[in-house]
């Protein structure tokens, strides 16, 4: 199909202190607001700042690694918004990993210098860490662990008595003139953040979009939406994955929109947010949207501000579609920084002719649909979906580049779809093994390494099962060691221990080495794996 035009256009910011500085004209504005906090433009601005100097006074600058491990809340904000101002790679880590996972993170990003909070949801972030790294408890804040050989400091907000804990940093005089000088050399091209995803047949991986990349495609996802500073967007979605740093932080930096957001998902207390704060944008995955409108307060409630989004329930009548294959869609991945194609008219049903289609290509991105011998296909013809422009990754960390990307540019997605006449995206699955449950990414290839370790555990086969809300989930067949006894229970509780919890298998069989079943080639055959899981 045609390439779109992927010029910059004329005014879009390029970077996070063009950003800042675009929202000083809106200080008293609110940048996030949860059932605790309430942050505004100029405070966020402040603390940021101030955060700024005291990370440079202590050696921080362009290009070191900087962890950021909070749940939602102005910490996350101030921290990141802290590190990507003078330049630092920041690395977002999900709270969601256990011990054994966040080391693996921690190891794999090279991060240097983290920030943490104490505690998300009741769960303690400080033990975890000392957990995932058995050599902190033995040392003092000069951090010395071979698990992860750069790791220098963890500071822990707002304070610890570990001895491995260094002091929140804070800022000197000295180094108050800094800032503005160190923002002066932060350029659209360099590195603004590391997002780990899961791989497609691998292990996890780490993308690295600029500013420019991220930033601008933030400010034309708003722009195409439709989003701007009245707006109130909801998103359960954690800042650490690209949905919630492009789609929610970055749309609210570059229009100034409201975030509304919480620690932990919960129908009701949401529900009684969503009506308090008057949202008018909710970006939720099907399960959340569902668990509202399925609650005994839906039809209670005054939700009438909701404008768009995913909790079509909440829209006027005339808004919602009358199936739900007349729902607007979009497609992404964490390698464009989000979506890539998006309804050409957002949050609004799709008319009958463009039925179960997944939109037109957003700015600063061009696709063309491949066959199996890497030739480009016409409009109508179903293929392997690649992407290039302004909207994709630098480089996937760690990665050569032509491990990554064709001669030309282009990005392999491992999706599968085709193009109508009219330049519509039809998303047909997936070419790869990647399982997507409940808007979650995950590498079968991960947790099969992870059950793989498990003692009692020969070998072990993962792969995706339906499911009418999440789309998909994790389903694994295990293989006992010779002699070992292995209960399903002991194989979850396992995965528990070592992996996020949307990435622990919800269906477990366990079969003997003999009953596995097998294609003509020697490989398990997977389909029947499938079914065998299927028939309980």
């Amino acid at each position: 199909m045609a390439a779109p035009n992927t010029a910059v256009p004329e005014g879009v910011p390029g970077s996070i202190p063009e950003l800042l500085a675009a929202r000083r004209a809106d200080r008293d504005g609110e940048f996030l607001v949860t059932d605790q906090q309430r942050l505004t433009f100029a405070t966020a601005d402040r603390d940021s700042l101030e955060l700024a100097e005291a990370l440079l006074a202590s050696g921080v600058g362009k290009g070191t690694r900087v962890g950021i491990l909070f749940p939602n809340c102005t910490e996350w904000l101030v921290a990141w918004l802290a590190a990507a101002r003078i330049g630092a790679l920041t690395v977002p880590l999900s709270t969601f990993a256990p011990g054994a996972e966040l080391a693996r993170l921690l190891r794999h990003t090279d991060t240097q210098v983290l920030l943490t909070g104490q505690a998300i949801a009741g769960r303690n972030l400080v033990e975890r860490l000392q957990d995932a790294l058995p050599g902190l408890a033995d040392g003092g804040p000069s951090i010395a662990v071979p698990q992860t050989p750069y790791l220098r400091r963890i500071h822990v907000w707002p304070s610890s008595d570990r001895p491995w804990a260094s002091a929140w940093p804070h800022a000197t005089k000295a180094h108050a003139s800094l800032v503005d000088s160190a923002e002066r050399e932060v350029r659209p091209a360099d590195d603004l953040v590391l997002v780990t995803t899961s791989g497609t047949t691998a292990l996890p991986k780490s993308i690295v979009h600029t500013h420019a990349g991220l930033v601008r495609h933030a400010y034309l996802l708003a722009r195409h939406r439709g989003v701007s500073a009245t707006d109130r967007i909801y998103s359960p979605m954690p800042f650490f994955w690209v949905g919630g740093l492009t789609m929610v932080v970055l749309q609210a930096l570059s229009t100034g929109a409201t975030i509304l957001a919480q620690d932990v998902f919960e129908a009701g207390k949401t529900l009684e947010l969503l009506e308090r704060e008057r949202a008018t944008f909710i970006s939720c995955w099907p399960q959340a949207s569902k668990a509202m409108a399925d609650h005994p307060d839906f039809d209670t409630l005054d939700l009438s501000s909701v404008r768009g989004g995913t909790l079509l329930e909440a829209l006027p009548p005339q808004r919602r579609p009358a199936e739900p294959d007349l729902m607007p869609n979009m497609l992404g991945m964490t390698e464009t920084g989000g979506p890539h194609t998006m309804a050409e008219v957002p949050d609004t049903p799709l008319p009958p002719e463009l039925r179960g289609s997944f939109g037109i290509p957003l700015p600063g991105v061009e696709h063309r649909i491949v066959d199996p011998d890497g030739g480009v296909l016409p409009s109508g013809e179903e293929g392997e979906i690649h992407v290039r422009g302004l909207v994709l990754m630098d480089r996937i960390y760690k990665r050569e580049r032509h491990e990554v990307l064709t001669a030309d540019g282009w990005y392999p997605t491992g999706d599968r779809g085709w193009f109508d006449q009219r330049g519509h995206l039809h998303f047909t699955g997936r070419a790869s093994a990647l399982i997507k449950t409940a808007g979650s990414n995950v590498s079968p290839a991960e947790v099969e390494s992870v059950l793989d370790a498990m003692d009692q555990v020969l070998h072990s086969f993962v792969v995706d099962l339906p499911h009418p809300v999440r789309g998909q989930v994790v389903a694994a067949v295990v293989v006992p060691s010779h002699g070992a006894e292995l209960s399903v229970d002991a194989v979850i509780a396992y995965a528990r221990r070592n992996l996020s919890s949307f990435k622990v298998p919800t269906v477990v069989r366990v079969l003997g080495e003999e009953d596995l079943p097998m294609l003509p080639t020697g490989k398990v055959d997977r389909q029947a794996l499938v079914r065998i899981l299927n028939a309980g």
